[in-house]
């Protein structure tokens, strides 16, 4: 895939409910803050994944799942930034091999998280 094509499923992936960017593995930063609620389903060579955003209180949780979706010997993953309730800023959900689903629930302070999809 060209690095056009590759910035083209990039911008493509950005969601207007709160620009949560699906991004192939060479992208470098978590996108746009995605605030409640939300629905996201981005997809990217070798990998796809859904997640919603809810806020209830002073706390965001996403929740959703990654999967690889090619034999290719890579891994999918989303990886989310927030300030998390276990004290922890960074969050990874790993899918691998071929046709592996991984489900992920976390929540964190707040009203907005930065996650976004990459396959490695």
């Amino acid at each position: 895939m060209s690095a056009s094509a590759k910035l083209a499923g990039v911008a493509a992936a950005a969601l207007t409910a709160g620009l949560l960017v699906a991004a192939p593995a060479s992208a470098g930063s978590a996108g746009p803050a995605a605030t409640c609620p939300g629905g996201f389903h981005p997809s990217t060579g070798g990998g796809e994944a859904a997640w919603t955003i809810e806020c209830v209180g002073s706390r965001v949780i996403i929740d959703g799942w990654v999967r690889d979706t090619e034999a290719d010997g890579k891994c999918a993953y989303v990886k989310a930034f927030a300030p998390f309730t276990d004290g922890t800023s960074r969050k990874e959900a790993k899918a691998c091999p071929k046709g592996t689903t991984t489900k992920f629930t976390w929540q964190a302070s707040g009203t907005e998280v930065r996650a976004y999809l990459y396959v490695a």
